[in-house]
């Protein structure tokens, strides 16, 4: 089946810099079944997201004069355009668009008008702070429509060393200049590049990466750290001078790593999830990691508890360092000032000073939020980086269980099934038809989040091991969960293979890279007459004693060439072994292991990069602006890969646990 694909054909631009999304952005609010696509600049696609066809187009380039000042200050022309990455929903009918501008950035607001079916520009202000100057910059926005309040995490100069979390309140007589972290202060936010954000209870949760300040390699430079902060929603901020800074704003280190004795760690957080509810007090968030570029590329996935995340924000000790030369140590818990520094409390600009001082100075917490068990997923070097993330919670199987399945874009144009196997819940489920929505930098795409109509067999069915699909007894078809009205169906999402398929055998410990090979072995009956039987007898009684006769043989010269090279083997600290060849030592292994061919055999890397994936839902929580030579097998942990659609989800992947 072709994936249905809208391409919007736009100029080559440079791609040197740390960005994911710089020329697409899409907006998670949906407007009457509409997605809000930004290319290259200049414009905004109001696409929907059944047919892809264009709905509304806005165009919006800066002024020539604009452009003209900023080809002065150096710029290429190329940066010197209006890049879209601000797309929010204020009300019905009425939305927010924020652009870089030309370096300039600006904000204005659109209203639908029903007369003619256009959208009408109402006002246009500043909007530093709310959008990057420079499109290679990530930044992430979070609008609240009940108290029209936008949270952002972007930078806000020039030249791109005012990096900040910022709230501002969007009105057309309001005069709030909005609150914002503390400027020119490594201790809060060091080079960060923000990755997602979203309201969480009475917080906004920021996710990002960043310049460690806690931490060096040995070259003496600082380490890139994946980071979640928070702020509350009710910060008034601090008493005068400090009347627009945040009393609340806290961060700690992500933890997604291999545990070891010397852990493996994936520090750099690239995509994260929406919270998705796994029990009535606690929500989990999904996130994608990677190594360094210096370093062997490797890609991860691992889930966070917001629980474990609020306890830790809540009781957690903080982490200082009382000189520049000095090690970083946690804080005495009698040392902290109470009330506890970023606690929400009604009125922050009546908290002592001695509370806003420390957590201006000190905002890191001391302990990393762990994942929950470790890596769900890792990609070896071989494999193309993992770069988006969007998840579909909490799908019905046959027998009522419950499973998240996780989609994942890769930088040579994929995109990856996930289905974690652990855990059950009871929430409710929409049944509403839902559509992956994959935007890269030049097209966007929707595919089907199941294609249950594909396998022809019972066994190939289950072999899929996809919530979505069963293989229905009374109409000998792969069926999609939405005709599970009645009848008898076959599912097994662990183990793929059922005894109830009546025409096959699924052989378990394959290993398939073929897209189209078999998983299946049919069983057949057969009769055979005594002519045959006998003559088979007779054949296999021959090649028995040829055998015997070869092995005996070789045995004798084993022993003979024993007692010759005894004498090379007198030490048991030998290099060689018995018949004079050389041993293979434990680093020898372990090269050869890690030789061994990707489980999964990708294909080579590529340039292309599904930037962003998105799903054709209502968001559980809010709206989320998201920014921004050893082959290594993957390792698998409690989660299943699948596949759809030609090279798009393989189909065929069997997958055992396997592990570094």
């Amino acid at each position: 089946m072709e994936t249905p694909l809208t391409p919007l054909s736009v100029p080559p631009l440079p791609t040197n810099g740390d960005f994911t999304q710089c020329y697409s952005v899409i907006c998670k609010h949906k407007m009457s079944g509409c997605a809000q696509v930004s290319f290259h600049g200049n414009a905004v696609y109001n696409l929907s997201l059944t047919t892809l066809s264009v709905h509304h187009k806005i165009d919006w380039k800066p002024p020539a004069d604009v452009i003209e000042e900023c080809l002065m200050k150096g710029k290429l022309k190329s940066d010197c355009q209006n890049y879209i990455r601000v797309l929010a929903r204020q009300s019905p009918g009425k939305a927010l668009i924020c652009g870089t501008h030309a370096f300039s950035p600006k904000c204005r607001e659109y209203v639908y008008s029903s007369v003619d079916g256009t959208l009408k520009n109402t006002r246009q202000f500043d909007g530093q702070g709310i959008s990057p100057y420079d499109p290679r910059d990530n930044s992430t926005v979070v609008y609240l429509p009940e108290t029209h309040e936008i949270y952002t995490g972007t930078v806000s100069d020039f030249v791109g060393n005012d990096p900040l979390i910022y709230r501002k309140r969007i009105g057309e007589n309001d005069r709030d200049n909005g609150i914002r972290t503390q400027r020119d202060d490594a201790r809060v936010l060091d080079t960060p590049n923000f990755v997602g954000s979203f309201v969480y209870k009475e917080h906004v949760y920021y996710w990002y990466r960043e310049r460690a300040a806690e931490a060096m390699d040995n070259n003496e430079e600082r380490q890139i750290y994946a980071r979640v902060a928070r702020v509350c929603r009710n910060d008034k901020g601090g008493a005068r001078p400090a009347n627009e800074r945040w009393t609340s704003f806290m961060k700690a280190r992500l933890n997604c790593s291999l545990p070891s004795a010397t852990p493996f760690y994936f520090n750099e957080l690239k995509a994260v999830s929406d919270p998705i509810a796994t029990s009535a007090n606690d929500h989990r968030v999904y996130a994608v990691f990677s190594t360094p570029d210096s370093d062997v590329r490797m890609s991860a996935v691992c889930a966070f508890s917001m629980k474990r995340i609020r306890e830790e924000f809540d009781y957690g000790t903080f982490k200082q360092q009382r000189t520049v030369n000095s090690l970083w140590v946690p804080y005495n818990r009698n040392e902290i000032p109470r009330p506890r520094p970023g606690a929400c409390v009604p009125d922050s600009t009546k908290l002592p000073e001695a509370t806003v001082s420390f957590i201006t100075r000190t905002p890191l917490m001391h302990r990393a939020i762990e994942s929950v068990n470790g890596p769900m997923l890792i990609e070896g070097s071989d494999r193309a980086d993992l770069t988006q993330i969007a998840v579909l919670p909490h799908v019905d199987s046959v027998n009522g269980q419950h499973y998240d399945i996780i989609y994942l874009g890769t930088s040579d144009g994929r995109v990856l099934k996930l289905i974690e196997t652990v855990g059950n819940t009871t929430v409710n489920l929409l049944t509403t038809p839902r559509q992956l929505v994959v935007v890269s930098s030049d097209e966007v795409a929707t595919i089907d989040v199941h294609h249950c109509n594909e396998p022809d067999s019972c066994n190939r069915c289950v072999a899929l091991q996809d919530p979505h699909c069963a293989w229905d007894l009374t109409i000998a078809r792969c069926v999609n969960r939405n005709s599970w009205s009645g009848g008898h169906f076959i599912q097994n999402i662990v183990f793929g293979q059922s005894e109830q398929c009546p025409e096959g055998i699924v052989i378990s410990e394959e290993l398939s890279d073929e897209p189209n090979s078999e998983r299946v072995v049919e069983s057949r009956r057969g009769m055979h007459s005594p002519e045959s039987l006998f003559l088979a007898c007779g054949l296999s009684a021959l090649i028995a004693l040829v055998i015997g006769s070869f092995v005996t043989y070789r045995v004798t010269r084993a022993r003979v060439l024993a007692e010759a090279h005894h004498s090379a083997s007198s030490t048991s600290g030998s290099d060689y072994d018995s018949f004079g060849r050389a041993r293979l030592t434990r680093h020898d292994s372990l090269t050869t292991a890690a030789k061994i061919d990707h489980v999964y055999g990708g294909p080579p890397k590529t340039s292309v990069d599904a930037s962003s994936l998105v799903l054709t839902m209502p968001p559980a929580m809010s709206m989320s602006q998201h920014g921004s030579g050893v082959n290594t097998p993957s390792r698998d942990k409690n989660a299943i890969m699948t596949s759809i659609n030609q090279n798009t989800l393989p189909r065929d992947y069997k997958v055992k646990k396997v592990y570094l």
